[in-house]
């Protein structure tokens, strides 16, 4: 993907190296994505709580929901001298500082105010910059960083392939563990599989989730269920959506998931 522009930054932590499009910077001066910005998760060498010191630490400010005690996006950038211009790192319609995974105002039950003040829109210079590069003036109407749609056929693959891998670095940023035991920062980008799922016969809008690509697909089944309300009192299954021939493809519930469909692949759970 060489003719990608360069977006983004690379996580700083070895093992990890994905190339986040919505890099944070630690107080150790270093680029880091939403699952290693937490000190603890990169051993964070002036992590007050790392060494020991005979000056009081300087507490971060913590995410604004009440059960949540990483670090808010807005601490990470509030005490930064060369403000002007910068959007702050907080939610667009209640105003509060939160952590990367409950930015968004459907993760921390937001009852703020919808309206965005037309300065301070999230992400608006990343859009931008995407519109210009990878999509056409008609897409840009209808195309947002926050929730990405699927890639219809492209008559150029080379364009295609180029949407597709930001695509899957905007879903990369966004998607949240279906299994609860699963902690971002333990499983490596490349051992999960990002899906966009959304429930047949409802008016839910598209969530996005990643599982492990161990998995197997009736486990995967059971578990975005119980993440989407849905009940296991009949059989469900997964259908792939056809993008080009519009056929869905239902998932065999025996083998593993990973090897029915894609990284970043749009699924329905459906009876």
């Amino acid at each position: 993907m060489a003719d990608i522009p360069s977006i983004g930054a690379h996580c700083s932590v070895t093992s990890c190296n994905v190339n986040d499009f919505l890099p944070m910077r630690c107080r150790c001066d270093q680029l880091f994505c939403k699952d290693h910005i937490s000190p603890e998760s990169h051993s964070c060498p002036v992590d007050p709580a790392a060494k020991e010191s005979s000056e009081p630490a300087e507490k971060l400010q913590r995410c604004a929901l009440d059960k949540c005690s990483k670090p808010s996006l807005e601490a990470f950038v509030s005490d930064n001298t060369n403000t002007s211009g910068r959007i702050p790192a907080v939610c667009h319609q209640c105003r509060l500082s939160y952590c990367a995974i409950h930015r968004d105002p459907s993760s921390h039950s937001c009852s703020g105010e919808t309206a965005q003040p037309a300065n301070e829109r999230r992400n608006e210079a990343a859009h931008a910059l995407l519109v210009k590069h990878f999509l056409s003036k008609q897409d840009a109407t209808t195309t947002t960083v926050v929730n990405p749609r699927p890639i219809a056929a492209s008559s150029n693959p080379k364009k295609a392939a180029q949407i597709r891998q930001v695509e899957l670095m905007k879903m990369r940023h966004h998607a949240q563990p279906a299994d609860p035991k699963d902690k971002s920062a333990g499983v490596p980008i490349s051992e999960r599989l990002h899906l966009k799922v959304t429930v047949d016969g409802s008016n839910s809008i598209e969530r996005l989730f990643w599982l492990r690509k161990t998995i197997g697909a009736g486990r995967a089944i059971d578990l975005l269920a119980k993440q989407l309300g849905v009940s296991t009192s009949s059989p469900l299954h997964l259908l792939k959506v056809g993008l080009e021939d519009g056929e869905n493809v239902r998932i065999a519930t025996d083998q593993l998931l990973a090897t029915q469909v894609e990284d970043g692949a749009p699924v329905i759970l459906s009876r």
